[in-house]
C-alpha cells in the first residue's frame, strides 16, 4: 500500500491526511540526511525508543506510512539513509520505500539502508541498476534465538530469512553488512553465539559487520526491566554512556571494547571489515580501539593512514571519512 494513499483514523475516530514524508538533515548522528516512511514502526521492537518518538512528534499514536503524494516536491539529497526511526521494509514502509528510492536514485542520490526486514525483489533489482550509488544495506540480526527474537522484536521476521537478504544482495553485487544491534550483555555476548555470526555473514557473502550494545533511558529502560528475558542485561547497564544528543544507560566501556576488539578480530580472520557506531558512546571512538563511524567504511574514501582491516584506526583524531568513492551522476 501506497504511503501517498494510507489514511489513519484519530482516536475521535474521524479521518485525516497522515502527515507527510520529509527529507532532513540529521548532523549529530550520522552526519548525512535522513527519511522514514512511517511515523511509528510495526516491527514493535522492545528495545526502540526512535519509533515511539518519530510517532510522538508526528502526532500519531499507531504505526502510520506517511504521505509521499508530494514526492516531486521533495529535493534530491547527495546522500540519505534509511531510516532512523523506523524501518524501510516494514510491511506498512515497503511501497513507498519503493517509490522514494526510484525516485531519489535516478536524480543522484546515494542512499544507505539498515533493515530487520525483508528486501524486494524488485527493489533488490532497482538497487542494482543504481549500484555505485548503494552505500551499502546493513542487514539487522544479532542473534539466532528463535525465541529471543519473537520476545524483543515481535513483528520482524526470522532471523534465517532476515540473514538470507545478505545472500541476494551479494549475488548483484551490493554491499551488505551484518548489523548486530543492539547486542545485549549476557544474553546476545558470548564469544560463540557472535562467532557464528560472523561465520554466517562471510558464508553469504558480506563485506562488513556493525555492532553496537544497547541502551536506555527513561521510560523505555523502566520497560526493558519488565521483560524477564532481559532482566540480567538490565542489571549491567550501570554506566550513562555519553552520546551524540546526549547520555543513555549502557554497558560499561571495558565491555564495550572487549567485545568490540573480539569482533574485529573475528571478523578480520573471515576477511570482513568491522566497525561500530561512533555516535552511541563517545568514549568508544575517542579511544582509537575499533573503528567508529556511521558510514560504510568500504564505500567512503579512508583517510590517509586509514583503519586496518579489524577497522582499528591508527591513533585518536584521526581524518574523519569524506565523500563517496564513485563520480556521481549529473
Amino acid at each position: 500500500m501506497s504511503g501517498a494513499s494510507f489514511h489513519t483514523a484519530d482516536e475521535t475516530g474521524s479521518n485525516r491526511q497522515p502527515p507527510p514524508v520529509t527529507v532532513s538533515f540529521e548532523p549529530r548522528f550520522c552526519a548525512n540526511h535522513v527519511v522514514d516512511l512511517t511515523a511509528g514502526c510495526s516491527f514493535g521492537c522492545l528495545y526502540c525508543p526512535f519509533a515511539a518518538i518519530g510517532a510522538r512528534l508526528r502526532g500519531v499514536s499507531r504505526p502510520t506510512a506517511l504521505d509521499l503524494s508530494r514526492l516531486n516536491d521533495l529535493t534530491p539529497p547527495p546522500s540519505v539513509f534509511l531510516s532512523p526511526a523506523s524501518d524501510a521494509f516494514a510491511p506498512q514502509a515497503i511501497e513507498s520505500t519503493h517509490t522514494l528510492l526510484s525516485y531519489l536514485l535516478s536524480r543522484g542520490t546515494t542512499v544507505g539502508i539498515v533493515t530487520k526486514g525483508i528486501v524486494p525483489e524488485r527493489t533488490l533489482a532497482l538497487l542494482a541498476d543504481y549500484r555505485p550509488q548503494v552505500e551499502g544495506v546493513a542487514v539487522g540480526v544479532t542473534s539466532l534465538d528463535d525465541h529471543r527474537n519473537t520476545v524483543l522484536e515481535p513483528g520482524c521476521p526470522s532471523a534465517r530469512q532476515r540473514l538470507d537478504n545478505i545472500d541476494r544482495l551479494a549475488e548483484r553485487g551490493l554491499p551488505a553488512a551484518l548489523r548486530l544491534d543492539p547486542l545485549f550483555p549476557v544474553l546476545d555476548d558470548g564469544p560463540a553465539a557472535l562467532t557464528a555470526l560472523v561465520e554466517e555473514a562471510a558464508r553469504r557473502g558480506a563485506s562488513a559487520v556493525t555492532a553496537t550494545y544497547v541502551f536506555a533511558w527513561g521510560r523505555y529502560l523502566r520497560r526493558l526491566r519488565r521483560e524477564p528475558l532481559v532482566a540480567e542485561s538490565c542489571r549491567l547497564l550501570t554506566e550513562r554512556a555519553p552520546m551524540e544528543g546526549g547520555t543513555a544507560f549502557s554497558v560499561p566501556l571495558a565491555r564495550k571494547l572487549e567485545t568490540y576488539g573480539f569482533l574485529a578480530e573475528v571478523a578480520s580472520e573471515h576477511g570482513l571489515w568491522f566497525n561500530t557506531c561512533g555516535c552511541k558512546d563517545l568514549r568508544v571512538r575517542e579511544s582509537g580501539r575499533v573503528f567508529a563511524s556511521c558510514r560504510n567504511v568500504l564505500f567512503l574514501k579512508r583517510p590517509e593512514a586509514g583503519p586496518t582491516r579489524t577497522g582499528a584506526r591508527p591513533g585518536p583524531g584521526a581524518a574523519a571519512l569524506a565523500g563517496p568513492r564513485v563520480a556521481r551522476p549529473a
